[in-house]
């Protein structure tokens, strides 16, 4: 396991390069057992037809491939028939070039002309003008049942654009739902399936676990260049901030086998122009500096990061996961600047700082920890609530009682008996935080265990039954 020393980051100290998890790089060198993180990226490029623009942006599509084809970094293109004819020649360029894909724009609201709001006819306009891809993907915020089970008839594996612990914005709440890659239910597009395998559900960008789940800010803390623009938490020449939050993700390729990291950036928002001017050119500067300065810094972890289109990503799930994959994510508080008062509390949002935070999802449950706490903080159950849409977004409101038997004297201890007494069945964990660098798991009964965590911290994983449930845990010294 890896061994982080942290120290306080001042704001003057934020700059320092690699201050947040100084050793990082060594350390997941010297793993042998770490897995990989995929790095995707993706472009919203579709033909517009709002208020807010009409047309094409097609200087925006060429300025994202730009950037991202200067780290031969593939494009995902999230397009739709008129884009698709405007730009093919470009598409088939940069697809023969960098590996580029394309997904279909599935009935965007904001987008296609009435014609290609039949999303099965524009699938086979997309076929039939890039025959070189299988377009297996489609691509939509307003997702629904409905929706996944034409996607699923129509013979593609995935759908991007589930928006972790997002609420109203955009008119998308999937708070809730499992972050990252997950094969999706066909009774609620939000949460896994409990039986093998479904459509997988792709995230739309990447939100800092951490921060986005005790501020309730998911578009404040992201991997999106606007969001993190508008409030000054990065701007064109400082990013350390996404820096840190990429070293949040990559850090757990110690305990998972893939970490899954998908960006995004809409094509529209890339350009100032007849056809959408809703960004200034000094605003797109600013994000496209700021992409470059991250595709630069993470190429600097060499081939920890894969680089893969959206459907090849789907297609390694597929290959290594039959059923949802367990992921488990351990998270400093990165050092960050404080958004602008007013951003911050016109949604009514904390801005930390807040204590490390072990999270962790399976097909069944969704659970958060903080450090040194037994119980945990969030506790979503996915086998009792099934609704799409759940006012509590599956939050389970009762607490069992925790009982560890463990002397109160300052003795170091190698058994640990925990009993957890309940009146209903869920899925249930805790967590034990130790100085795993001095002890080593012996034997565990009562619970699957992820872990130890970087040496920190044990995830003890049960299915609650009624009563008394008992979990032995025995240490050895090392």
């Amino acid at each position: 396991g890896l061994v982080l020393s942290l120290f306080a980051c001042s704001k003057t100290e934020v700059k320092k390069e690699n201050a947040f998890l100084p050793n990082l790089k060594n350390d997941l060198m010297k793993n042998k057992e770490k897995g990989k993180l995929i790095f995707t990226f993706a472009s919203l490029a579709f033909t517009i037809d709002s208020d807010w623009g009409k047309g094409i942006p097609k200087e925006g599509m060429e300025r994202i491939a730009s950037v991202a084809h200067k780290y031969n970094i593939p494009v995902t293109w999230l397009i739709d028939p008129g884009s698709g004819k405007a730009m093919k020649n470009k598409l088939d360029e940069w697809h023969k070039k960098f590996g580029d894909d394309i997904a279909l724009v599935w009935g965007h609201s904001h987008a296609t002309p009435t014609a290609y709001r039949d999303p099965q006819k524009a699938l086979d306009s997309l076929k039939s003008l890039f025959p070189w891809s299988k377009v297996e993907l489609a691509a939509s915020g307003t997702r629904s049942n409905e929706m996944l089970q034409s996607v699923k008839e129509e013979g593609l594996s995935g759908v991007w654009g589930s928006c972790w612990e997002q609420v109203g914005i955009d008119r998308i709440t999937d708070k809730g739902a499992p972050w990252g890659y997950f094969y999706a239910s066909e009774d609620n597009f939000k949460l896994p399936s409990l039986s093998g395998k479904g459509l997988v559900s792709v995230e739309w960008t990447t939100r800092d676990l951490l921060k986005a789940l005790h501020s309730g800010a998911p578009t404040i803390y992201s991997s999106d260049p606007d969001d993190v623009g508008r409030t000054g938490l990065c701007t064109g020449n400082d990013i350390e901030y996404w820096k840190a939050m990429f070293d949040n993700y990559i850090r757990n390729i110690s305990c998972n086998k893939f970490v899954f990291f998908p960006q995004h950036q809409e094509a529209h928002e890339m350009e100032h122009s007849d056809v959408c001017s809703a960004y200034s050119t000094e605003e797109i500067v600013n994000s496209e500096k700021m992409l470059d300065a991250f595709f630069a810094y993470v190429k600097t972890f060499g081939n920890m990061v894969e680089y893969k289109t959206i459907p090849q990503a789907i297609q390694l799930y597929k290959d290594n996961f039959t059923e949802t994959e367990p992921s488990v994510m351990l998270f400093d508080d990165a050092p960050a600047r404080k958004p602008p008062f007013w951003y911050a509390a016109y949604s009514n949002r904390a801005t930390g700082p807040w204590p490390k935070t072990l999270l962790y999802y399976d097909k069944e449950c969704q659970l958060a920890f903080i450090e040194d706490q037994f119980k945990p903080i969030m506790h979503r159950d996915y086998i009792h609530n099934r609704k799409v849409y759940d006012p509590k977004y599956y939050e389970v409101e009762y607490t069992p009682e925790v009982k560890i038997k463990t002397p109160w004297e300052k003795v170091e201890f190698t058994e640990i008996p925990i009993e957890i007494i309940t009146d209903r069945e869920m899925p249930y964990a805790v967590t034990l935080w130790y100085d795993f660098n001095r002890f080593k798991v012996k034997s565990i009964s009562g619970a699957k265990y992820f872990g130890p965590i970087e040496n920190q911290v044990l995830l003890l994983r049960l299915d609650l039954k009624k009563g008394v449930n008992k979990i032995f845990v025995q240490l050895d010294k090392i």
